[in-house]
């Protein structure tokens, strides 16, 4: 890989894929802000990676939030002078409930995590990749979730959509070489 030097910024990166995305990262080389809302473990992390090739700092905070989506690409921005990749990596599952029976609460707590986090992200770092004039990379995990409804229909939905966003050509953006 070449991530040396890369300022990447790395969401739901606590636990599980993101967590072993940050690890991965870090020992390639690369600049990297690890958020999640789960400080103490974000700082466990950091504690573990100090002796790599990479850096690592932690961003407290909650990709449902779009003040907190902004800010995690600034700190990138202001700790390594630039944003190289963006990993929407942080996610939650629904309930699995049937559609008769799902929740506005689950509904809306599913689609601010896995789909306006993303989103506001992205659209702070395709600003940020327009600015700096070099493009960048967006990396958006999702699942087969997507198309299987194994997982249940609002979580489906929500996986769904982040692919939809994420298609080449979105706002001619792919085609500059910006996402």
């Amino acid at each position: 890989m070449e991530l040396k030097d890369k300022s990447i910024v790395v969401t739901g990166a606590s636990s599980g894929m993101g967590k072993a995305i940050v690890e991965l990262f870090v020992k390639e080389g690369a600049h990297v802000i690890a958020v999640a809302r789960r400080k103490e473990r974000l700082e466990a992390l950091t504690e573990s990676l100090k002796n790599d090739a990479g850096q690592v700092q932690v961003y407290a905070g909650d990709v449902s939030r779009r003040e907190d989506c902004e800010s995690m690409i600034d700190a990138a921005v202001s700790a390594y002078g630039r944003l190289d990749i963006l990993v929407n990596n942080a996610g939650v599952m629904g309930d699995m409930a049937p559609i008769a029976e799902a929740s506005d609460e689950k509904f809306r707590q599913v689609m601010d995590v896995n789909v306006y986090g993303p989103m506001a992200a992205m659209r702070k770092a395709v600003q940020v990749f327009l600015k700096q004039g070099q493009g960048g990379n967006i990396i958006n995990v999702s699942s087969v979730g997507a198309s299987h409804q194994a997982a249940g229909p609002i979580y489906g939905a929500s996986k769904a959509a982040l692919n939809a966003m994420g298609w080449p050509n979105m706002d001619g953006y792919t085609r500059l070489g910006l996402c």
